[in-house]
C-alpha cells in the first residue's frame, strides 16, 4: 500500500482526538489491521507495529478507552466520499460472531467498488428495519445528499423505513415480498390490494429488456423489467419486478420512491446489495471486521470503524494504483446510466 493513503487518512480520522497517545495507538491500531497475517487480534495487531508489548495499551485502546468512535466514523464516511464518489449508499446485514447478534453496516457503492463507512449495532428489541433507517438517515448529511439508499433485508419490515424516508423525502429502494399486498393507484383490479408478484404479472405488457451485470460473475445479463405505480403503507410508490424469461411470476420485486428512474437503471441500482454481499466476503479476512474479541459495545464500534477505515485505505491505494481490489469490478456508473 502506498504510505501516502494511509498518513492521509490517519491524519483525517484522528484529527479530532485531544490526545496525542491516543492519536497514536489509532493510527497503530489502523496499520496492524491491515499488515496482521490472519486472525486481526489485538496480539497479533500489535506485533505487527510495535511488538507484544504494545497488546494492552492498544486492547485499552479500543476496549475502554475513552475516545467517541462516531466522529472518527463521520471523518471516514466523509473521506471516502471524497476518494471515491459515491453513487448510492447500501444497508447490509450481518449476524455478528460470539453474541448471536446483528450489525448493519452502511456502504458506499462507487464506480468500481463497494467500502464500508459505518457499522451499527442493533440493540436488544430493536427492529432491523429500525435501525437502517436510524444508520442511514442518521448519516452525514454533507455527503449523503441525494443519493439512493438501497436494502435488501430478508424478513424485515420496510414499512417504518419508508415511513421515515418519505417525511425525509430521501430516495429509497427496497427489496420486497413477492406476496407483499399493495394496491394498483387509479381506477380498475376491483381497487384492492394484490400480491406484489401478481400485480406485475397482471403488468406483464408493460415488460421492457434491461442489461445488468452479475456481481459473482462480471458477465452482462439481460432482463425483463416492469414498473407498476401502487399506493403501500399509505406513500405513493413505484412497484418493479424482473423476469428472467418470457414465462411465469417475476423473480425478484422492489418497492422505491424514485418513481421517475428510468427502469433498466433501478435494475442496476436493487443489484448493489449482491455487489456488497460479495465484496464483504471477500474483504472481512483482510480488514478483521468479524474479528472483535472483547465484549464491550463501544469496544466493538472502535473496531469496526478502524476496521471499515482499513477497508477504505485498501481500496483507495487500489484505485490509485489503477489495481483492481480483491475481486472483479463491475462496469461504470456512466455505462449503468445512472449519476449522482
Amino acid at each position: 500500500m502506498h504510505s501516502s493513503v494511509l498518513d492521509e487518512l490517519t491524519e483525517v480520522l484522528f484529527a479530532g482526538l485531544s490526545r496525542s497517545d491516543q492519536r497514536t495507538k489509532g493510527a497503530q491500531y489502523l496499520r496492524g489491521l491491515i499488515a496482521a497475517e490472519g486472525r486481526k487480534s489485538v496480539r497479533n495487531i500489535a506485533a505487527q507495529v510495535g511488538g507484544p508489548e504494545l497488546a494492552q495499551s492498544l486492547h485499552h485502546f479500543i476496549a475502554s478507552s475513552t475516545w467517541d468512535w462516531k466522529p472518527v466514523s463521520r471523518a471516514l464516511q466523509r473521506h471516502a466520499d471524497r476518494e471515491l464518489r459515491f453513487a448510492a449508499w447500501v444497508a447490509h446485514a450481518q449476524p455478528i460472531p460470539r453474541g448471536g447478534r446483528q450489525a448493519i453496516g452502511v456502504w458506499g457503492v462507487a464506480k468500481d467498488v463497494t467500502v464500508p463507512v459505518k457499522w451499527n449495532l442493533l440493540r436488544s428489541g430493536e427492529e432491523v428495519a429500525e435501525c437502517v433507517a436510524a444508520a442511514t438517515l442518521g448519516a452525514d448529511p454533507s455527503t449523503v445528499g441525494p443519493r439512493p439508499v438501497v436494502l435488501d433485508l430478508p424478513g424485515a419490515d420496510p414499512r417504518p423505513v419508508f415511513d421515515r424516508y418519505m417525511r425525509a423525502g430521501a430516495p429509497l429502494l427496497s427489496a420486497v415480498p413477492a406476496d407483499l399486498p399493495v394496491l394498483e393507484q387509479g381506477p380498475g383490479r376491483g381497487r384492492r390490494p394484490l400480491p406484489a408478484s401478481r400485480l406485475l404479472q397482471l403488468n406483464r405488457m408493460l415488460r421492457r429488456p434491461a442489461e445488468w451485470t452479475d456481481p459473482a460473475t462480471g458477465v452482462v445479463r439481460r432482463s425483463l423489467v416492469a414498473g407498476v405505480r401502487v399506493e403501500w403503507a399509505d406513500h405513493p410508490l413505484l412497484l418493479v419486478g424482473q423476469w428472467d424469461s418470457g414465462q411465469g411470476q417475476p423473480v425478484h420485486c422492489w418497492l422505491t420512491n424514485l418513481t421517475a428512474t428510468p427502469l433498466g437503471v433501478l435494475l442496476r441500482l436493487a443489484k448493489f446489495p449482491q455487489r456488497v454481499e460479495r465484496d464483504f466476503a471477500n474483504s472481512a479476512s483482510h480488514v478483521g471486521t468479524l474479528d472483535y474479541e472483547g465484549r464491550s459495545s463501544d469496544g466493538w464500534h472502535r473496531h469496526m470503524t478502524l476496521a471499515a477505515a482499513a477497508h477504505v485505505a485498501q481500496v483507495v491505494a487500489a484505485q490509485r494504483a489503477r489495481v483492481r481490489p480483491w475481486s472483479q469490478c463491475m462496469g461504470s456508473m456512466e455505462r449503468m446510466g445512472y449519476s449522482a
